[in-house]
């Protein structure tokens, strides 16, 4: 692809493509008319801070009926055993010895991606992370563990910050960036979050979850079990979603290097929910809910990030696809009492170009994801049983997520389908975003895209290969989210 960097103009790719001359807007019907590349990026349509090519919308490019959507209870997902069971049995339970067995295996005959210096690696970056734990952060505060929680205004003998919605929202993403977050939206809490969209247990073991209820309260809070609960205020509040880069060269090396590449991620995740709960305190503010904690969370993370428009839905519909890096990554949400300014749903071509791209479905080892050519109002039963573990009101391709865990487990790892994923590209060669930009205009080209893909060997690569690139910090392109290095407003 390096050859496609240096050789190709913009012009020349938009010839290739049969688009110069017609005019971007001519070959959509659509004004207004741009008749190269150059001339578009240089146009005020330009969505601000985000890639040229990514437009704002009023709705979501995935379809919701609000009607058919209930409150999911946090216990019912498909990380948790018991929820596999009813569907695969007893091979859940015997999965993960196989898959320790299978990896044994793999480091004794020394193969690519499980050699002593891989494992080294791993170990590496599994010390212990703070700041993300519920034993260091509740549902709404900290028990000061592991983070001594900063001064409050009134602590300080000053007011509490000020500033329309639009200064906050923009001093909001200014501090999560800093603190580490990637891509930040933001929403109003609605009926709609309260009653459908947000968890109605927080946690995930079923005998001990608390519900998530509402009160006519100033701040969140919590009570301890027996009988406790998670409280959410009734008032005007507004949610916070964050996306967080994951390597994308890391899950490119799947499945030798997944497990890596999924631990990449939390580092990052607890100074930034310290930081971020830190900063809202000192404001003069709160946090409800954590970022980064399976335990004590809001909502799923893909809604509020669909809704808000940090990223569009998939055919794999476990990750949230952003324009600037695809698939890689972790969605969180957070709610506050800081009046913020909504951030809209956008469309960057990427779930209609999951419709006619298969390749996620087409490298999953167990068939856990659709190979449907559309999408679907209706739940697919999953080994001949009701699925409970999904969320019902989205036309959307549903994942056998219980065939997955249990596959990855018996395997050792997997996340094929993350390092395989099209979108799952660095920003390199120049040649990406052309692409990009016309999988936002047209979906002419999608079936040739997903081909290109192939011809030109994206996806997983051999894992020993990770070792020899020259790579950013934490692996991750961070400048992937900013304008001009920064220096643009």
């Amino acid at each position: 692809m390096s050859s496609f960097h240096s050789t190709v103009s913009r012009r020349d790719f938009m010839k290739v493509l049969g688009l110069a001359g017609a005019g971007l807007g001519g070959v959509v019907g659509a004004a207004p008319v741009f008749h190269d590349l150059d001339e578009l990026m240089s146009s005020s349509e330009a969505n601000p801070g985000r890639p040229w090519w990514v437009k704002q919308v009023d709705e979501p490019t995935i379809e919701i009926d609000w009607d058919m959507m209930e409150r999911h209870a946090g216990f019912r997902q498909a990380q948790r055993a018991e929820i596999n069971r009813i569907y695969y049995g007893d091979r859940v339970d015997k999965a993960s010895a196989i898959g320790n067995a299978a990896n044994k295996a793999r480091y004794d005959a020394n193969e690519l991606g499980y050699r002593h210096k891989d494992r080294a690696l791993y170990s590496g970056d599994t010390a212990l992370n703070i700041c993300r734990e519920a034993g260091d952060f509740g549902w709404a505060g900290t028990n000061g563990k592991n983070v001594i929680p900063s001064q409050t205004p009134e602590q300080m003998g000053i007011p509490k910050w000020t500033g329309s919605p639009e200064e906050a929202s923009q001093m909001m993403r200014s501090a999560i960036r800093l603190y580490g977050g990637s891509l930040v939206g933001f929403l109003d809490v609605t009926d709609h979050e309260r009653k459908h969209v947000f968890l109605s247990h927080g946690e995930k073991d079923p005998k001990t979850a608390r519900p998530i209820v509402y009160e006519d309260v100033d701040r969140a809070y919590e009570t301890p079990n027996p009988n406790g609960k998670l409280v959410f205020p009734t008032k005007q509040m507004w949610e916070i979603s964050v996306s967080t880069q994951g390597s994308n060269e890391l899950f490119r090396r799947a499945p030798a290097l997944s497990l890596l590449a999924n631990r990449n991620t939390f580092p990052t995740v607890g100074v930034l929910n310290a930081c971020t709960f830190n900063f809202l305190r000192a404001l003069g503010y709160q946090q409800v809910a954590i970022i980064g904690n399976d335990g004590l969370y809001l909502d799923s993370g893909g809604p509020p990030a669909i809704m808000s428009g940090v990223g569009e839905a998939s055919r794999q519909k476990l990750y949230t696809l952003t324009p600037e890096y695809g698939a890689p990554g972790r969605l969180y949400s957070i709610g506050t009492d800081l009046p913020l300014a909504p951030t809209k749903p956008i469309d960057a071509g990427m779930y209609r170009f999951c419709h006619s791209c298969h390749k996620c479905a087409n490298f999953c080892p167990p068939g856990a994801i659709s190979q449907e050519k559309d999408s679907s109002w209706e739940m697919p039963l999953v080994n001949g049983q009701p699925n409970i573990f999904s969320v019902k009101g989205t036309k959307a391709f549903y994942t056998d997520f219980p065939i997955c865990r249990t596959y990855t487990n018996e395997n050792g790892a997997c996340m094929l389908c993350w390092g395989e994923c099209t979108f799952t590209v660095n920003r390199g060669a120049m040649v990406h975003g052309i692409i990009k930009s016309t999988i936002s205009t047209t979906g002419l080209f999608n079936g040739f895209f997903y081909k290109m893909a192939e011809t030109f060997d994206y996806g997983c690569k051999e894992p020993d290969s990770w070792w020899e690139l020259n790579l950013p910090v934490f692996g991750q392109d961070y400048n992937v989210v900013s304008s001009s290095g920064a220096y643009k407003k």
